[in-house]
C-alpha cells in the first residue's frame, strides 16, 4: 500500500513539474536594451505604435520590435544592416528584413536608421543585427554581430 502511494506521489509530482516546463521564446523583456561597440550603437526597443498599417504582435507566432541603429565611431561609407533569427534545432539564420544600405550612417553622430517594426518569431531565440562597412579610404571590409538573447 505505501508502495503504491510512494509512486502515485512521484507520478504527481514528475506530470507536475513536465506540464510546467515551457520552450524559451525572445521576449526582450527590459526595453529598450542596446548594444554598443567602438563603431556602433544598436538599440531593439518596443515597436511603433503610431501608424496601424506597422506589423501588429500576433501572439503565440511573433514579437514585433522596433530598431536603432547609430554610427558612433568613425565617418565610413558602404553601410549595410541586416537582421537575422535563429531557428530552433538548425544552424541556419533566418533573415528578417531586406539588406538595408543606410546612407545616412556613415557619418558619425549623423542620423540613426530607424526601422519602425519588424517582426521576430516567438520560436526564435536570437536576433543578431549584422552590420558591414567600409572605412574611409579603404576597401576592407569590416563587419559586426550584435546578438540580443532570451533574458
Amino acid at each position: 500500500m505505501k508502495k503504491i502511494t510512494l509512486i502515485t506521489l512521484i507520478t504527481s509530482i514528475l506530470l507536475f513539474v513536465s506540464n510546467s516546463i515551457e520552450a524559451k521564446a525572445l521576449a526582450l523583456p527590459e526595453l529598450p536594451t542596446t548594444e554598443t561597440s567602438k563603431q556602433w550603437s544598436v538599440e531593439v526597443t518596443k515597436p511603433d505604435k503610431d501608424d496601424p498599417r506597422l506589423a501588429q504582435a500576433k501572439k503565440g507566432v511573433y514579437h514585433t520590435y522596433s530598431l536603432n541603429v547609430k554610427n558612433v565611431g568613425e565617418d565610413v561609407h558602404d553601410v549595410q544592416v541586416q537582421l537575422f533569427r535563429n531557428e530552433a534545432n538548425s544552424i541556419t539564420k533566418y533573415g528578417l528584413l531586406p539588406t538595408m544600405e543606410p546612407p545616412q550612417l556613415s557619418q558619425k553622430d549623423g542620423h540613426p536608421l530607424h526601422v519602425s517594426n519588424f517582426g521576430l518569431a516567438e520560436k526564435a531565440t536570437d536576433l543578431n543585427v549584422v552590420i558591414t562597412w567600409k572605412e574611409q579610404g579603404e576597401e576592407r571590409e569590416y563587419q559586426e554581430t550584435f546578438t540580443f538573447h532570451q533574458k
